[in-house]
């Protein structure tokens, strides 16, 4: 008997991921031990028929008390709160010109203020054009060009050849291709004005001001003087500066900033990512993250509906499952109204249902207070009835008294009432 409660335990369960609420201290331990002690030992003996739907049951109700346990406390604070209520995001007035994103680095209860942000100026990368030219013309001589393009700490050289009859347009592609296949930092591209002449377009990928000195310049195109056909950065104008590198400038709650790049972090909690410069200030709040909310609800809901399918599933195999459902049914009846007031829906199968929209509307009107904390004292509620069954399984499963415990001198057992001592007993009367 003892193989097909493990057989059976490994076929149902033995794929599921452990999860880091399965690990327990030393002292958690022992608190649940010293409860199993003070349960048996005014347990009687017993007997039980139909042993092997008893025994799935015993194993369902151990492994679906320890799944909502799991869950539970995913979603409770160190304060006992539920973490779903606590969430909150970040909202910007203005996401076309400041979007943000709030950072829950600690996953904790958050009291983060909300903050006005307004952009002087955006950060720029530098960006080179050349001179303009007639694509189809012939400005650039046969020969062997080279030139260097020095940015960060390094300079990289560029050789490469013209050929007889080269157009501008060959030239500039050539020079463009050349610079993207290097993958340094900058990009290439053509531009065209209104006349149809194209320059040679160079873009450094990063923006903001450099901090090393290259002019001030994030990066320099100078002519190398293994440039045997001539001077190609000035016969093209590779190095005329269209566009200087700059910082961003901000002031957060009056005070004035700065940041090398559009996307930053702020305040360790505030991913910003700035898209215009603005004369009136873009507030950014703290409202509470609904889906968020809605997620973790549904997922407590859920673990709780587990428990009661897992019950009536057992209804018909000779197990007493009327008492699980009973007990479970009287915890959420004792909540029943102030749950209902703020979205959640208790059937009369035991079920309980969220509606959504009435949720939302409850916590906009500032109304989901009292449900939230009526759901609150119904998951504590929960818990301390899963530990029930975590550590007594087999109360609630039909049984036959063969003896009660001795009233003068009772003795401890702690795994009296455990599917496995129970089976063996029942194999050996």
């Amino acid at each position: 008997m003892i193989s097909s409660v493990y057989n059976y335990y490994l076929s149902t369960y033995g794929g599921q991921e452990v999860s880091k609420y399965d690990s327990h201290k030393k002292s958690e331990l022992k608190s649940v031990y010293n409860t199993m002690l003070k349960v048996n030992r005014k347990s009687p003996l017993y007997k039980f028929g139909n042993a092997e739907q008893v025994q799935k049951y015993a194993i369902d109700i151990k492994e679906t008390a320890r799944m909502f346990k799991n869950v539970a406390a995913s979603l409770t604070n160190e304060d006992g709160s539920m973490a779903a209520f606590s969430k909150k995001k970040a909202g910007s007035s203005n996401s076309d010109l400041v979007a943000v994103e709030y950072i829950d680095r600690d996953g904790k209860k958050q009291d983060v203020d909300g903050f006005s942000i307004r952009v002087k100026n955006l950060a720029t990368p530098q960006e080179n054009v050349s001179g303009y030219m007639n694509p189809e013309g012939h400005n650039v001589p046969a020969g062997s060009y080279s030139f260097d393009l020095g940015i960060g700490k390094y300079t990289y050289e560029f050789s490469f050849d013209v050929a007889e009859q080269r157009t501008n347009g060959d030239v500039q592609k050539q020079i463009a291709s050349l610079i993207n296949r290097s993958d340094i930092g900058v990009t290439a591209g053509i531009v065209e004005n209104d006349s149809g002449n194209t320059a040679l377009s160079i873009t450094s990928d990063q923006t903001g001001a450099a901090d090393h000195d290259r002019q001030g310049l994030t990066f320099l195109v100078e002519n190398n003087e293994k440039s045997e056909a001539g001077n190609i950065v000035s016969l093209l104008g590779l190095d005329q500066v269209a566009t200087r590198p700059a910082n961003a400038v901000f002031d957060v709650n009056g005070e004035e900033h700065t940041a090398s790049s559009n996307q930053f972090t702020l305040m360790h909690n505030f991913k910003v990512e700035l898209k215009g410069e603005s004369e009136e200030p873009v507030q950014i709040e703290m409202k509470p993250d609904f889906d968020a909310m809605i997620d973790n609800v549904s997922e407590l809901v859920g673990a709780y509906n587990s428990m009661v399918d897992m019950a009536k599933a057992h209804s018909e195999d000779g197990t007493d499952t009327d008492r699980l459902v009973t007990e479970l049914n009287k915890l959420t009846r004792g909540h029943k109204e102030k749950l209902e007031s703020a979205g959640f829906t208790i059937r009369e199968d035991g079920h309980m249902d969220i509606e959504e929209a009435v949720l939302v509307q409850a916590a906009r009107e500032g109304n989901l207070e009292k449900g939230l904390e009526s759901l609150n004292a119904l998951k504590k509620d929960l818990v301390r009835k899963a530990d029930d069954m975590s550590v007594d399984p087999m109360n609630y499963v039909n049984k036959k008294l063969i003896a009660y415990p001795n009233p003068v001198r009772s003795y401890t057992s702690p795994y009296i009432s455990s599917i496995y001592s129970g089976m063996m007993f029942n194999g050996y009367v």
